[in-house]
């Protein structure tokens, strides 16, 4: 596979290794790239001298040892699935930036990385396997990937739940793949554990252990697979062939993790709100899709309730509706 890397990102990776090596008594890197720039200065007009110094810099990066390791690394991957034949690394600036993407006609590939994550080995070296095992994903026939559907025909909040629940189960099943050929940085199996169950908390602690152990140890699911599961609890125990238990106190919801997105306003919250019957039948108006079992944060159950407390001229039936919201009666 040919490597590309983009000006802005090759100019970063290259003052970064030269920081880095200066910080540990090594000046020689600094000293030649400084006598290199100081000729362009000096020989080339100035309506070239950007180009020049983009040439400098992607020389330089070529010398260093990153990207022999990353292409060696991608030439190890080729066995598990075929990839495109050219790949340009783009600076991303977040965390939640990096990731792999085709190119419409699929012939190229494009990775976003921060320059943290290039020049760490191993950080690296995990972005690199996870995302390029999704590509093989998707271009593998038997996936039957469908770049167009949408997961869902509801409300836009109900195709984020959606979205979020397929990245977090496809991942689950990369990283599974990851950890049987012993390239999983230990950590990553307890992180996606704990993703799972706060996107499926009506499943209790014994049932989400089965599913996600099922998903992590079994076979790739293909796309269509993919799409029934993140329906809810019921769909993915029944493609997993999973038995659904009840809680064994159905009308007590699970606990949720504190820090975890709201399935309505999707803001982290550590404030989760007691769900009554008129609560449920508020919310189901707007979100047909969502269940008490999901809950929702005190800042979208107090908008429901002072919606219906301060409803103009409210029916016998709205005064019902602001009651049961908040359990007790109106005056």
């Amino acid at each position: 596979m040919k490597l590309l890397f983009d000006d802005a990102l090759c100019e970063e990776i290259v003052e970064r290794e030269m920081e880095n090596r200066a910080l540990g008594g090594d000046l020689a890197l600094g000293q030649d790239f400084r006598k290199a720039a100081d000729a362009v200065y000096r020989a080339v007009p100035l309506p070239k001298r950007q180009a020049a110094f983009q040439g400098l810099y992607q020389k330089t990066l070529s010398s260093l040892l990153h990207p022999g390791r990353l292409k060696a690394l991608i030439a190890k991957m080729e066995p598990h699935g075929s990839l495109p034949a050219s790949c340009v690394f783009l600076r991303a600036f977040k965390g939640e930036e990096e990731g792999a993407q085709l190119s419409e006609g699929r012939g190229m590939l494009g990775i976003r990385i921060r320059t943290a994550t290039f020049l760490d080995e191993a950080a690296s070296a995990y972005l690199l396997r996870h995302e390029l095992t999704h590509i093989q994903d998707l271009l593998d026939p038997p996936f039957y990937h469908d770049p167009i559907s949408p997961l869902g025909q509801e409300t836009p909040f109900e195709e984020s739940l959606l979205r979020d629940r397929y990245r977090t189960l496809w991942d689950l099943t990369v990283d599974g793949r990851l950890e049987r050929r012993g390239q999983l940085p230990p950590e990553m199996r307890e992180r996606r554990a704990a993703e799972f169950r706060s996107l499926f908390p009506s499943l209790d602690e014994e049932n989400a252990a089965e599913v996600f152990g099922v998903l992590w140890s079994g076979p790739r699911p293909s796309d269509p697979e993919l799409r029934r599961m993140v329906k809810g609890a019921q769909e993915l125990c029944a493609c997993l062939g999973v038995p659904l238990r009840a809680p064994a106190h159905a009308s007590r919801l699970a606990p949720r993790p504190g820090g975890a997105p709201c399935p309505l306003c999707r803001f982290t919250t550590f404030e989760w709100s007691e769900v009554t019957p008129g609560l449920t039948q508020a919310v189901r108006a707007d979100y047909p899709a969502w269940t008490p079992s999901q809950g929702l944060c005190t800042q979208c159950a107090n908008r429901y309730l002072l919606g219906a407390l301060f409803a103009p001229a409210p029916r016998s039936d709205d005064r019902t509706l602001a009651a049961s919201l908040t359990g007790g009666s109106i005056r």
